[in-house]
């Protein structure tokens, strides 16, 4: 009897001890996951910032670009839009790329292939070479949204990916908070070219961070991994869900990039404002947009879970309304505050956009799923110029007009938003037990 109760402490001591060891094992993997996790966070904030550096420049620097080439309103517009003819076309296959060779060669390829281009764009000697080194420019950026979302959503937990994602947009804005201002600065120092020239050499400089302090890991830590399943880009294709998200991204974006390409030349020609105050009251929405985003990052995490449409539809429904009211006042301090009020709104909107794909899609092919989103939005940064600069041509200057337009992405998309219904049901197990979209 007395053997029998020892053999059954021995065998209580062992489990205990094993159990332990596994609790321990798994403290041991989260604390060398976090500062992992957090140099990624750092690395990818610093890509975002130079990626939306070298795009946004080119709405500060267009003004002395269009008076050097002699461009009238409509080749502004085709100048400003032709980068997202090329940056939305490599938006699936860049996605492809990340999730078939990995997301550290697919961001250091891209970040070294826009970076040359943003160099070349600085010895432009006509508008045929800016158009096509412009074009190449955006190719070359193309792969990096993708890229980037997915080595963060390998290293991030679904359920927190959309507050993580939010602060790394905030570097894009603050790429054109930086982009408005110092940019405005340093033509009237070095001139235009000059500025792309550097843009380029740091651009490179963050592609060797990259290379140097990112390690390799195509698969993600194995406790996400196993929370996500599996989900095919075939599936992605199929889901009505993904689709209604990118004509949602498309009015979205339909706003946001006709506010950021052409309130510069309004403030000047409409306005009269001189370059350097036009760079000032254009970085505002920046910091705006900033706002915007961590606000919607929060209230998706906090107060609107499963509820994400809602904020699609109250962020196009009040975006709208400003835009309205920027360009039917007086008075320009009333309309930088519309404008500005205008960029958050419209933040808030996108964060309840993504919070759907970010939660409930894998690592696996969140490259492919960015991607394809993203071409809905950068469809409209491609259109949304020219169609401005067109209308505003064809109405002899007025931009009431090309700002009207602006109004029917938001309503666009807001449409698309008390479409999107429960998600979620779009999201399930099939019989298999495999996830499809």
């Amino acid at each position: 009897m007395l053997q029998k109760i020892e053999r059954m402490m021995e065998g209580t001591k062992a489990s205990y001890f094993y159990f332990e060891g596994i609790k321990a094992k798994g403290a041991e993997n989260l604390n060398a996951r976090l500062p992992r996790q957090k140099g990624i966070i750092v690395l990818l904030f610093l890509g975002w910032f130079i990626s939306s550096v070298d795009r946004m420049f080119i709405n500060i620097a267009i003004l002395p670009i269009g008076k050097e080439l002699e461009m009238d309103a409509a080749t502004f517009g085709i100048v400003l839009s032709i980068f997202y003819l090329g940056y939305t076309l490599m938006q699936i296959p860049g996605g492809l790329i990340a999730d078939r060779y990995g997301s550290k060669t697919a961001i250091i390829v891209t970040i070294l292939a826009f970076s040359l281009f943003a160099g070349l764009s600085g010895v432009a000697w006509s508008v045929t070479s800016l158009l096509v080194i412009r074009f190449f420019f955006g190719l070359g950026e193309g792969a990096f949204p993708g890229a980037a979302t997915k080595l963060m959503s390998e290293n991030v937990s679904p359920e927190k990916r959309t507050s993580i994602q939010s602060v790394l947009l905030v570097a894009i804005v603050l790429g054109g908070f930086v982009a408005s201002i110092a940019g405005a600065y340093f033509i009237t120092q070095i001139g235009w070219r000059n500025v792309y020239i550097c843009l380029g050499i740091m651009g490179v400089i963050t592609a060797l961070l990259f290379m140097l302090f990112l390690r390799s890991d195509k698969t993600g830590p194995t406790d996400i991994k196993q929370q996500e399943g599996e989900v095919s880009f075939v599936s992605l294709l199929k889901s009505p869900s993904m689709w209604k998200i990118m004509v949602a991204l498309f009015g979205l974006y339909t706003a946001i990039w006709g506010l950021t390409s052409w309130v510069p030349s309004y403030l000047m020609n409409v306005r009269k404002l001189n370059l350097l105050d036009t760079g000032i009251y254009s970085s505002l929405p920046a910091i705006a947009g900033m706002i915007g985003y961590l606000v919607g990052g929060w209230l998706v995490d906090k107060v609107f879970v499963n509820r994400e449409r809602l904020l699609i539809i109250y962020g196009n429904l009040l975006s709208a309304i400003c835009i309205f009211g920027m360009f039917n006042v007086e008075s320009l301090t009333m309309t930088i505050i519309f404008q500005n009020m205008a960029a958050c709104f419209l933040q808030i909107a996108y964060m309840g956009v993504l919070a759907v794909p970010l939660r409930m899609l894998p690592s696996s092919v969140m490259g492919s799923a960015f991607g394809m989103i993203n071409t809905g939005a950068n469809l409209a940064a491609f259109i949304t110029p020219a169609v401005m600069g067109s209308l505003i041509q064809l109405f002899n200057g007025s931009y009431s007009i090309a700002f009207s337009y602006l109004i029917v992405g938001t309503i666009l998309s807001l449409i698309m938003g008390l479409l999107l219904g429960n998600v979620r049901n779009d999201f399930v197990q099939n019989d298999a037990g495999t996830k499809t979209a």
